[in-house]
């Protein structure tokens, strides 16, 4: 058979070529990864399978659109043989039995569970299980502007740096640049997304469910998550660190471009900010630096991780010729390749190794440092995650738009998400 090897930019559903010459699909994101860089990881693979037809299937949707189309494709006539899963598709994808389980082959296509970051690893295991291996991953962590940190005279924060060093920091850069105007230079910006705002959360010792998943009571509403609550979004009160959000729509680009203006000296983000600013350093247009998510004094470290990996589908026909082409793309090598492009770590613990020897600028360093005090998110352990983010979601508006008491505000919360997992009827 002629190989060939397709990028296509479709919809999830398409037409089933005849049996006979049914290619092994691949379908993951047009975000993922360059379509170059990812036809140059794959020539390996298909140098290795001279016969083999190759299509990588690739969706520009993203998130929910992307999560839907993948449940959808995994159960129309022509479903992908190997797929990109993100930690938040997991549990749906785990509860329906859809993907394989990835242990016992493993020997055979040379792929040793230890060499991958075990935090990272365990993302993707159910008990002893494991049904895809991980590609990347990042820990929420914070930019700084060292042009405003050295402008104001302010020493770099370190990793060991407390919410006090933090907020003390950010009023210091809190100020308006041109005399006695309107503030134009912010310390930092709230972000309503649990996906960034819960790193805070745990790094004040408090949480939005219990250890088990399946209730929010006695932990959303528990007095360490109420304060973190409240010394978060005091941010955004007069007189603090962070611009007002006045409607509940603040656009979540709207503190990435602040930050990029010099208008921002502190930013929480991921592994996916690092192209962007990479290009913006190399211009001469910024200078950053990564540092960790700081803690209450008296609470451990902590931030969070999210990661994507790739599965098999449990029910394919082509699972020697998947698996393998599953081990290839999360192999040491694809992963130092991605991270040298700037997407993320690589989940192979010596690749993100040499990746941060090999840097100058020091930020893979920083983020493994941060990656250290990592756990794994919420979303890849709560299938109904996506509807408890929006509960959480609208709790920060109550706070912030409404100045609500953080006590009842996450009472009444807490027993709403109580019934969104089950927890009472």
């Amino acid at each position: 058979m002629k190989r060939a090897l397709g990028v296509w930019l479709v919809c999830w559903g398409c037409a089933a070529p005849g049996p006979e010459r049914r290619p092994l699909l691949l379908a993951d994101r047009t975000d993922a990864a360059p379509a170059a860089l990812e036809a140059q990881l794959l020539a390996p693979y298909l140098a290795r399978h001279p016969d083999l037809d190759l299509v990588r299937r690739s969706s520009a949707a993203l998130g929910d659109e992307y999560d839907r189309g993948l449940l959808l494709s995994l159960a129309h006539d022509d479903p992908p043989d190997a797929f990109l899963l993100d930690d938040e598709q997991f549990p749906r994808v785990a509860d329906r039995g859809v993907a394989l389980d990835l242990t016992p082959y493993l020997p055979r296509v040379g792929v040793t569970p230890s060499r991958f970051d075990p935090t990272v690893l365990a993302l993707f295991r159910r008990g002893t299980d494991v049904y895809a291996l991980p590609r990347g991953y990042t820990p929420v962590v914070v930019a700084y502007n060292q042009d405003l940190f050295d402008r104001a005279g302010i020493p770099y924060p370190t990793d060991d740096w407390a919410w006090d060093d933090f907020m003390r920091v950010a009023h210091q850069l809190t100020r308006a640049t041109h005399g006695a105007g309107a503030i134009n230079q912010w310390g930092s910006a709230l972000d309503r997304r649990p996906t960034l705002f819960l790193p805070w959360i745990w790094a004040g010792g408090g949480d939005v469910l219990c250890a088990d998943g399946r209730r929010a009571t006695g932990c959303l509403d528990s007095r360490a998550t109420i304060e973190a609550l409240r010394w978060y979004t005091a941010w955004v009160a007069p007189g603090g660190i962070a611009p007002r959000i006045t409607d509940g729509r603040a656009a979540p680009g709207a503190a990435v471009r602040l930050f990029n203006a010099g208008r921002l000296a502190l930013l929480t983000t991921g592994h996916w900010a690092v192209p962007e600013l990479r290009a913006a350093v190399m211009a001469g247009r910024l200078r950053v630096g990564f540092v960790a998510i700081p803690h209450r004094a008296g609470a451990a470290p902590a931030t969070v991780l999210y990661a994507s990996g790739y599965a098999v589908r449990a029910a394919t026909a082509r699972r020697k010729a998947a698996v393998e082409l599953a081990a290839e793309l999360s192999d040491s090598a694809a992963g130092l390749a991605r991270g040298q492009a700037g997407l993320e770590l690589p989940a192979v613990t010596q690749a993100a190794a040499e990746l941060a020897a090999a840097d100058p600028l020091g930020w893979e360093a920083a983020f493994l440092r941060a990656a250290a005090h990592g756990r794994p998110s919420w979303a890849a352990r709560v299938a109904a995650w996506r509807e408890v983010e929006g509960r959480l979601t609208d709790l920060i508006d109550r706070l912030v738009l409404t100045d609500a008491d953080p006590s009842r505000a996450a009472q009444s919360a807490a027993r709403e998400l109580d019934r969104v997992l089950g927890a009472t009827r």
